[in-house]
């Protein structure tokens, strides 16, 4: 059994997880994304080098932000019957963090708050009748700026409206806790400590989180509800727990640190494991499998469920 791992570069989380899929795998190969060549012919083609990376049955994408929606393009591209760990159809959802939350709310998950607005107007309209502080950020950038009235959320916004950047106005978070699952498990929760009131990007200390059964349940969810089966995913804790972010391509050594979990070693346990399954079902079974698995991914791209 082989094993492809496509990323941007050999992180240090990457380098672990071939470490540790070495030890599941009959063999395993990292592909930069950059150096992979797709192409429409007779058929779809898939090169690495002089490589056909359409021979591999199995796939674990480690796709930076900067290549999701090329990851959507590249990873379609496979056969049906190729196992991912993360569906293409995951990287289409995360590309935009509005679009992310707002698949995710249609799918029953609760989330943040979070309004976007195009124009000056439209986003004075969002603040006319708002409860203070609130977060505002351009979806391209992960530092917001903390408003506390409505003159500082004008003046930012105006700013952004300037620099011809959309504009996200959410709430602020003041308790998160980031949860690793690789389906079916929780693997690891820490929580994150730091000085600055936007908890979700800034950077800060983390210490290891105990959750509720609950709150394990809606990590586990929301991760399906985008075809991830690993990925870390930001809960808030203010009032009932609501999805902040989904990571597809989390650091997974400094949680591992943290809480003590060998995180890569679980993962390519699971990754095994989930692997071993898929190929198992009967062939019938996995082609009506795939099957409606391409009339979901076209309802969730043209109807967003």
């Amino acid at each position: 059994m082989s094993l492809c791992i496509i990323g941007q570069e050999k992180s240090k989380t990457d380098i672990r997880l071939l470490e540790e899929a070495k030890k599941q795998f009959g063999s395993v190969f990292f592909v930069p994304i950059e150096s992979i060549g797709i192409g429409l012919n007779d058929r779809f083609s898939i090169h690495y080098r002089t490589s056909d990376m359409q021979k591999f049955r199995a796939v674990m994408p480690r796709i930076p932000k900067s290549y999701l929606s090329y990851a959507y393009q590249l990873l379609s591209l496979f056969p049906q019957e190729t196992y991912m760990t993360v569906k293409p159809i995951s990287f289409l959802l995360a590309s935009e963090r509005f679009f992310l939350l707002t698949v995710l709310r249609k799918r029953g998950i609760p989330t943040l708050n979070l309004h976007l607005a195009r124009s000056s107007k439209a986003a004075a309209r969002m603040i006319s009748d708002t409860k203070y502080p609130k977060i505002i950020r351009s979806p391209e950038k992960k530092t917001g700026v903390v408003v506390r009235n409505q003159k500082e959320a004008r003046s930012v916004i105006d700013a952004l409206i300037h620099l011809n950047q959309p504009t996200l106005i959410e709430d602020v978070v003041k308790d998160m806790v980031s949860v690793y699952v690789a389906e079916p498990e929780v693997l690891a929760v820490v929580k994150k400590k730091t000085k600055e009131t936007d908890v979700v990007f800034s950077r800060g200390e983390m210490k290891q989180a105990k959750i509720s059964l609950e709150i394990e349940q809606l990590a586990l969810d929301a991760a399906a509800a985008v075809d991830a089966h690993v990925a870390r995913v930001d809960i808030s804790l203010n009032g009932s727990p609501k999805v902040v972010n989904i990571s597809l391509n989390p650091d997974l050594l400094t949680p591992s640190k943290v809480t003590g979990v060998n995180i890569p070693k679980r993962v390519m346990e699971i990754v095994h494991e989930n692997y071993t399954k898929h190929n198992e079902k009967p062939v019938l079974i996995r082609f009506f499998e795939d099957a409606k698995s391409v009339v979901r991914d076209v309802l969730k791209t043209k109807q967003l469920l």
